[in-house]
């Protein structure tokens, strides 16, 4: 397994300052781009190694992405037991689930509705749908600010070899997994429910 904490010359922590980390790779990708550099192995070893390089990046920039790497890495791959789902998550799982499916119905109505009235009639609906969506919305964005003020805590006092922190970053690893993707599908969401109230 390629590190790619070394591949950019990042020390392996739990938090990486996105300026820097961005800077890195912006310097090491000018060195090794198939267009630029003049690798004596050729084009396609530079192809690959910068596409290694981009692959890095992305991993190292994404909170949820770095703690898998940095867990593996470490040889304490993260928890994926349902056992191990936080509670907070737990709680918020039907509140996603509900706003999710109303904003999907109403989204689907407007859009088969067969004249202007029908719309307008919408309309209400898909406010209200948008309003429910905008609410989870801001919960589960401070939810994932939280985790990421955890993480750079936690970052403060890093030790690699610590394995209750290691747990911690795996506890935190599956929040990221969870408040990523629901921010992700409820962003969707709210913009399909835009389109439909404009």
């Amino acid at each position: 397994m390629t590190d790619y904490f070394a591949l950019l010359d990042q020390p392996r922590r739990p938090w990486l300052d996105p300026e820097q980390l961005k800077q890195a790779f912006h310097s090491r990708a000018l060195q090794v781009h198939p267009d630029t550099s003049a690798h004596p192995s050729g084009g396609d070893f530079a192809g690959a190694l910068f596409a290694e390089l981009n692959e890095a990046h992305q991993v190292l920039q994404d909170p949820k992405r770095r703690l898998q790497h940095l867990l593996t890495l470490n040889g304490h791959p993260p928890n994926r037991s349902p056992a191990a789902t936080p509670a907070q998550i737990d709680e918020l799982f039907p509140l996603v689930a509900a706003a999710s499916q109303r904003a999907s119905k109403a989204t689907e109505q407007a859009t088969t509705a067969a004249n202007a009235l029908s719309r307008s009639l919408l309309k209400a609906e898909a406010s209200g749908a948008s309003q429910q969506l905008n609410a989870i919305l801001s919960q589960v964005m401070r939810l994932q600010k939280q985790a990421t003020d955890e993480l750079q805590q936690l970052d403060r006092a890093w030790r690699e070899s610590d394995a209750a922190q290691l747990e911690q970053l795996s506890a935190l690893h599956l929040r990221f997994s969870y408040l990523g993707r629901w921010i992700s599908e409820l962003e969707e969401k709210r913009m399909q429910l835009s389109n439909c109230l404009s």
